[in-house]
Formats: C-alpha cells, sequence, structure tokens
C-alpha cells in the first residue's frame, strides 16, 4: 500500500475529472477560487483521469489563480472511484470535499460546512442541502422533468440526518459531499483488500455506487450522514449530457448498482437477498409492459423510468450471482441502457 498523507489542513478539494467541458470546468475552478478560506487551512487537488488532451496545471492556475495549495495529479486507470482513490492517498485534509467538475458551489461552503462540525459532531458525512440544475445550453424541455431529478436537484428547509444501514432520501450523493478523514481510510482498505469493487463512472459507462459506498463505510462505522440547507451549490449541465441518450444511461446505471453497493458493505444482506429478487417470469412479464408503456422507447419520461425500474432490479440479480432473465437483456441491448 503507498503512502498515504497525515492531515495537516482543514480541507482537501477534490475534483475528479475526465475530458471535461471546457466553460464549466472554467465555472468550477474559478467558484473554488472563490470559496470563504478566512481561518481555514485548505488544498485542491485536480485528477486527471484520462483526459484527451491532458490537463495542465499551469493552464487552470491562469483560469482561476487564487485556488490554494493547487496540485494536478494524473490517474491513468479509467473510472472515477481510482481517481478519487488516488486523492484520498495525495491529500492532507481532516475532511475531502468532493466537487465534480460541473459543480459551481457558493462561496461560503467551507465555511458553512465548517459550522455544522461542532454543531453535529456524529455526522460523518454531509451534502448539499441545496442543489440547482443550471442547462448551460438548454434542454429539450420534455426531458426536463426527469432530468432535474436525475441530476439531483433538491432545496432542503432544514438541516436532516440519519444513521440507518440502508439508504434513506437524506443521504448525500458525491455531488458536493464533505467526508471525513478517517471514512475515507477505511473505504480505502476496504478498496485495497477488493471487499468494494464498484468503479464508478467512466467513459463509456455511466454506473456509479463508489460515493454511495463511501457514505455507507461510515454509517458501518457508527457516524450518521446527511444534507444541510447551508451548503449550496449549482451542478452545471452541458448539451452533451442535457439529452434523452445520456439520460437514459444514467437512469440505468445509478439503479443498477443500488444492491451491490449495499452488500458489499454490509455482507449479511446476502440473507435477504431472496426476498428481494423477483421471479424470472415476473420481471419480464412487467418489464415488457412498462416497455410497452413507454411507446417501446419512444416516450422519453416513461422509457427513463423503465431504465430505472429495469436497473434496479437487474442489480439484485446482480448481488445475488444470477443470471438476469434473457428477454429483459435484450430490451435493456435494444434501448442502449448500458
Amino acid at each position: 500500500m503507498e503512502t498515504i498523507q497525515t492531515a495537516q489542513v482543514d480541507y482537501s478539494i477534490v475534483i475528479c475529472t475526465y475530458n471535461p467541458d471546457r466553460e464549466v470546468f472554467r465555472r468550477c475552478l474559478r467558484a473554488v477560487a472563490k470559496l470563504n478560506y478566512n481561518g481555514l487551512t485548505a488544498e485542491t487537488i485536480v485528477v486527471d483521469n484520462n483526459s484527451n488532451p491532458a490537463l495542465n496545471e499551469a493552464a487552470l492556475r491562469t483560469i482561476a489563480p487564487g485556488i490554494p495549495g493547487l496540485r494536478l495529479i494524473r490517474e491513468t486507470i479509467p473510472g472515477v472511484v481510482q481517481a478519487r482513490i488516488t486523492a484520498i492517498k495525495a491529500s492532507k485534509g481532516d475532511t475531502i470535499v468532493y466537487f465534480d467538475d460541473d459543480n459551481e458551489p457558493e462561496s461560503d461552503y467551507l465555511q458553512a460546512h465548517s459550522k455544522l462540525l461542532p454543531q453535529y459532531p456524529q455526522v460523518g458525512a454531509w451534502g448539499p442541502g441545496h442543489v440547482t440544475v443550471e442547462y448551460t445550453d438548454g434542454i429539450d424541455p420534455r426531458l426536463t422533468s426527469f432530468a432535474t431529478r436525475a441530476f439531483q436537484e433538491r432545496h432542503e428547509s432544514t438541516t436532516r440526518f440519519d444513521n440507518q444501514l440502508e439508504w434513506q432520501d437524506c443521504y448525500p450523493f458525491g455531488t458536493g459531499m464533505c467526508i471525513r478523514r478517517d471514512i475515507l481510510l477505511r473505504y480505502l482498505e476496504l478498496a485495497e483488500a477488493g471487499s468494494v469493487t464498484l468503479e464508478g463512472r467512466t467513459a463509456r459507462k455511466l454506473t456509479s455506487g463508489e460515493d454511495t459506498q463511501m457514505v455507507l463505510v461510515g454509517l458501518r462505522n457508527g457516524y450518521a450522514a446527511g444534507v444541510s440547507p447551508v451548503l449550496r451549490l449549482r451542478h452545471l449541465i452541458p448539451a452533451r449530457k442535457a439529452n434523452a441518450a445520456y439520460l437514459k444511461r444514467l437512469a440505468y446505471g445509478t439503479s443498477v448498482c443500488y444492491e451491490m453497493s449495499l452488500l458489499q458493505v454490509f455482507p449479511e444482506r446476502e440473507a435477504i437477498l431472496d426476498t428481494r429478487i423477483m421471479a424470472p417470469a415476473k420481471f419480464n412479464r412487467k418489464s415488457f409492459k412498462r416497455w410497452a408503456a413507454a411507446g417501446f422507447g419512444l416516450h422519453p419520461s416513461k422509457t427513463f423510468e423503465l431504465a430505472s425500474y429495469i436497473g434496479f432490479h437487474e442489480g439484485i440479480y446482480i448481488a445475488a450471482g444470477r443470471p438476469v432473465p434473457a428477454f429483459v437483456n435484450w430490451v435493456t441491448r435494444i434501448l442502449r441502457f448500458r
């Protein structure tokens, strides 16, 4: 195992990226430069996960001068989880803050989080209570309702947290997540032992789950997780994501990994998989009905719902180590959910 840095600063801001949209990434970097660091120590780690052309540290400094402790690290193994692991090893912060390359945090983000820490010491992972989705190049109005939910828009009125060992709607996603270093070091141990294996999104796949597993590891180790309205950011969505083809894959990818995310962190869940799995004939029948209701893929919002439905139930089959019914596999392939 590589040498891991000891905590020396309050915050390590981590931005993992692959072929980012130039203007969106510029807005992200400039927002990080404008964060209020008064009384706080911080560093910023940008992990370039095989961008072509590769990112240049001097160019990043020119785009957003004033980013504290900026370092550019290259990770050649594809997948956001490997990029995040590389950042954990290189980081020095008591808290690691994950901003995606399309996030634009409000200037008081770190200050707001620093006030949550002494108020709620039992919470190990925080996420933004206000996420505003902005379509930088516009979006087809027929896609807006599903897309806004898929891109994690939320507007909480109160601070909420929980510690149940099953996903709750107050648990944070990876977008803007602030998580304790000791939780991530435990996650790193499990990843290097091969106990948690979800690789996150790659250039070809939109499966996720690694950020979910980081939160779950915190729960497993006695912490709570939550969201607070004092943490606010904008989620910037360019044209290459604001389209039906991307949304289908996103709906499927975020659903299919759910059960495996839980099972790898809570292996005792294996005992209940048989009670959760749908019989193959029933799965085929229900999938066909939903496919027909979606106009066999012509009705966007119902097709997205179908992708989520199939992904969720496929995920149970995969976690249980059972073959996915052939018809469901065929529909998944025909509609290009993967």
